[in-house]
């Protein structure tokens, strides 16, 4: 089962987009997906994503539902940007 675990979360990480993946990194948190966490993360960060990530719907439930992971973004973010 953890095999299959592993490659569902490669999988996912091949396949974000801004629109959903809000509620795929509280997903990957929830299930303990420290890759697919890291890929979230950093695909938010990338670029000029974050806009469009905020504007999602996924993006208004991870701030009500997990204020943590707002923090790691932001906290990523900064390591990143070195703001």
């Amino acid at each position: 089962m953890e095999r299959m675990k592993y490659m569902c979360e490669i999988k996912l990480c091949e396949v974000l987009h801004t629109g959903t993946v809000a509620t795929t990194l509280a997903l990957a948190d929830q299930h303990h997906c420290s890759k697919l966490k890291d890929a979230c993360i950093g695909f938010i960060n990338s670029s000029n994503r974050m806009v469009g990530v905020m504007a999602s719907k996924g993006y208004e439930s991870l701030k009500r539902t997990c204020p943590s992971l707002i923090a790691d973004i932001l906290e990523k973010a900064a390591k990143t940007r070195r703001i």
